[in-house]
């Protein structure tokens, strides 16, 4: 977790709050690896909800 880290800022993240990497278009990343920080209990159901929220995103753009 957090080895392509959510921010808004490029210099202390990888991807935006859509998934999509700073400087590249089109490529998102989706995953326990955009999660800033690790949490205290199993992330599979936050990384579903990752998952349909960008694909949501993706369909809508």
């Amino acid at each position: 977790m957090g080895t392509t880290r959510m921010s808004h800022d490029p210099s202390t993240g990888v991807v935006d709050a859509n998934c999509l990497m700073h400087g590249v278009s089109n490529l998102y990343i989706a995953g326990s690896s955009v999660f800033p920080t690790a949490g205290f209990e199993n992330p599979t159901f936050t990384i579903l909800a990752l998952a349909l929220r960008l694909a949501d995103h993706i369909r809508m753009n």
